[in-house]
């Protein structure tokens, strides 16, 4: 049996991904640029953008730009589904606020999906800065 990567284990065990293993023999990954999202496309089919919500300034209010940013990219790119991932340190913390901001979004649909995760959960691949660093 060979090892899953990283990013392939995350997206199943974290995101819950049920994709079948042959969409996973393409991953590409994206670094983000300065504001903006990292990106993660899982077989031509599965759109990823992970947004390190401790670093300073970051906003609620980037949710939804977030959210339409990856619909638009989802559906002019033909992905199956966009999701969108914010990694805290203490991502309790922000979970309540973050799924209030998706509640009311008008972007979101049946193929869109939140996920607030563990700076830990991805650090092996997404590196996050510490809001006490």
């Amino acid at each position: 049996m060979t090892e899953c990567p990283p990013i392939e284990r995350f997206v199943r065990d974290a995101l819950g991904c049920a994709c079948p293993d042959e969409v996973f023999h393409s991953i590409v990954s994206q670094a983000a640029d300065s504001g903006q999202a990292a990106k993660i496309e899982i077989g031509g089919r599965l759109l990823i953008y992970l947004i390190d919500a401790d670093r300073a300034p970051w906003r609620i209010d980037e949710v939804g730009v977030a959210l339409q940013r990856g619909v638009a990219e989802r559906n002019r790119r033909g992905f199956n589904r966009f999701r969108l991932v914010l990694v805290a340190s203490l991502p309790e913390r922000l979970r309540a606020t973050a799924e209030q901001a998706f509640g009311r979004s008008p972007h979101r649909d049946d193929r869109v999906h939140l996920h607030v995760v563990a700076a830990a959960a991805v650090s092996s691949f997404f590196p996050v800065r510490s809001r006490d660093a």
